[in-house]
């Protein structure tokens, strides 16, 4: 999907590379928001941002929410810094606590103006989306999200993957799914070769990465 004028980023461990391949795509005209509930993680964030000469970014060290409070969030191991999550898992090798807000608060002027909205918060997808709810009537007509759905967190919690949905459709979005294997080997070639989002009715039972479009079709080509 080609992202213009503004691109929103949220909650993602690996965000300092996806805020500067944002701000690379929307241009010196576009904006990009990036919420990052890690300390650590935000600065790289925003060392990057720097080095990269993104002046385009704006770092946001919060949690996106549902409601406002704080949260603890847990690594399991080290060697998986992507899975760094509010959901307790059964090994914690470390943790921190961040200030959470839902995404409105944090990011209003941004959200208003984005064209791509990007979800990956480790099973907390269904507080994101609650969150965003009051503003999804004053989102562009083209806004979509990217949210990387996780039955077994949300399940842990005792939501489902309809929470995270179903609001989303009760405002016109339409579920596509994106190809991925989380096979980072894959990944290269993934972005010389784009596949389209397809869209998607089956019940989701795995981790799996959806667009939720106003878009109403079968597919949505890469590079739009």
């Amino acid at each position: 999907m080609k992202a213009s004028r503004s691109c929103f980023a949220c909650q993602r461990i690996d965000s300092p590379y996806y805020s500067v391949l944002a701000a690379h795509l929307v241009g010196p005209a576009g904006r990009v928001a990036a919420v990052e509930p890690s300390p650590d993680f935000h600065q790289m964030l925003t060392a990057n941002a720097r080095a990269n000469g993104c002046d385009n970014v704006r770092a946001v060290n919060a949690a996106a929410s549902d409601v406002p409070g704080r949260l603890v969030f847990y690594l399991e191991r080290s060697t998986n810094l992507g899975g760094t999550t509010a959901v307790r898992p059964h090994t914690v090798e470390s943790s921190f606590e961040a200030d959470a807000a839902p995404l409105p608060q944090l990011t209003e002027e941004e959200l208003a103006a984005a064209r791509l909205i990007k979800i990956d918060v480790e099973g907390a997808e269904a507080a994101a989306v609650s969150g965003l709810v009051p503003i999804l009537p004053r989102l562009r007509g083209d806004a979509e999200l990217v949210i990387e759905v996780t039955p077994r967190l949300l399940a842990k919690q005792g939501r489902t993957v309809d929470d995270v949905l179903r609001p989303l459709r009760e405002h016109g979005f339409h579920t596509y799914r994106l190809a991925n294997d989380y096979n980072a080997g894959s990944y290269p070639a993934a972005l010389r070769r784009p596949a389209p989002a397809v869209r998607w009715r089956e019940p989701v039972t795995a981790m799996t990465d959806l667009v939720l479009s106003r878009t109403d079709g079968e597919i949505l080509p890469p590079g739009r």
